[in-house]
């Protein structure tokens, strides 16, 4: 997935719901497991939104 671009954010930083319900999401969820806010490209002349991406860890 190449095409994400991946806005990094300090810990203590939840500017926005979505950064909040990202830092609740990663606190629920057992070690290892990620939670990152991503800005898809935007496609035409629609510009993107922001998703949250769950990575599972990597064994």
């Amino acid at each position: 997935m190449t095409d994400l671009v991946i806005r990094p954010e300090p810990e203590s930083s939840s500017s926005t719901p979505l950064h909040r319900v990202a830092g609740r999401l990663q606190r629920a969820l057992p070690p290892g497991w990620q939670v990152d806010v991503v800005d898809l490209p935007p496609r035409g002349q629609v510009a993107g939104q922001p998703v949250l991406r769950v990575q599972m860890p990597q064994t």
